[in-house]
């Protein structure tokens, strides 16, 4: 059951905290764009604080008259987030192998994962080509997948890990004050946020070992939680068990770890777990 746990959930999960103004989202990704711009497929690097990203990006065009690299970047602006799907507005600007700039503005939908830093997008808007023949007008469509890492904070700041399998509460917060909570809320909500990341990961997971186990089961668990600034780790555990289809031999155990949170408005938001 170990094995299930690990390779179906929790490897490759890089977990990192973020904080204050001095945070970032780090996305590095592949992407396709069906564009007047002749994108066929690129690599995009960006980060991001808060609601607003930058990003930079190299492609492969492959057009008459115009196959080669174009290179370019933009910015993004989240408007709206609910559970892990952000609707974002988008505008950036290219360099196409013909010389010509591309340039083009739009609004995108982005899916986050709850526990695992991978994340896909699209696009969509219109693109205007200055060449010289004029401005040439037309729609543009990206699609997209990103690996993203949150950085710690960049002053340095860590946050203490909480004591696991108890109620310890370590608060050093900093909620927005138009938020107005109280040290209770601002706990009682990431322990919350924690809890429902951990479901909404272990139902993922579940879903995709489907075919190797049946009769998975799960309960979750949240213990201490420590908050300083705006970073969180939450206790936890994780009482799984399941059946191997191959022999019909049952498995499970109990599984301890910690989920770590930034905040995300007034609420919070899982960015990655470490079991331990």
């Amino acid at each position: 059951m170990r094995t299930f746990i690990v390779s179906g959930m929790l490897a490759g999960v890089l977990a990192a905290s973020a904080s204050n103004a001095h945070a970032a989202d780090i996305r590095l990704g592949l992407n396709t764009s069906a564009a007047l711009g002749c994108q066929v497929l690129g690599v995009r690097a960006g980060v991001q604080s808060d609601r607003i990203g930058v990003y930079g990006q190299a492609s492969y065009c492959n057009a008459q008259g115009a196959t080669g690299a174009s290179f370019g970047g933009g910015v993004s602006y989240d408007v709206t987030s609910f559970n892990n799907l952000t609707a974002y507005l988008q505008a950036g600007l290219d360099t196409l192998p013909s010389g010509s700039l591309a340039v083009n503005a739009g609004a995108g939908l982005r899916y986050s994962t709850p526990l695992l830093p991978v994340e896909g997008y699209i696009e969509g808007g219109v693109q205007l080509i200055r060449s010289a023949l004029g401005t040439v007008p037309g729609p543009r469509l990206a699609l997209g997948v990103n690996y993203r890492l949150t950085a710690e904070n960049l002053q340095g700041t860590l946050v203490p890990d909480p004591k696991p399998n108890t109620d310890s509460v370590q608060y050093a917060g900093n909620a927005p004050e138009e938020c107005k909570l109280t040290q209770e809320q601002d706990v009682a909500a990431a322990r919350a946020t924690a809890l429902n990341a951990a479901r909404s990961g272990l139902s993922d997971a579940s879903g995709a070992y489907s075919a190797v186990y049946s009769n998975i089961s799960y309960s979750v668990s949240a213990g201490g939680v420590s908050i300083s600034g705006n970073t969180a780790k939450v206790a936890g555990s994780v009482k799984l068990s399941a059946v191997q289809r191959s022999n019909g031999q049952p498995v499970g155990g109990t599984f301890g770890g910690t989920i770590n949170l930034v905040r995300s408005g007034c609420g919070w938001r899982a960015t990655g777990y470490t079991q331990g």
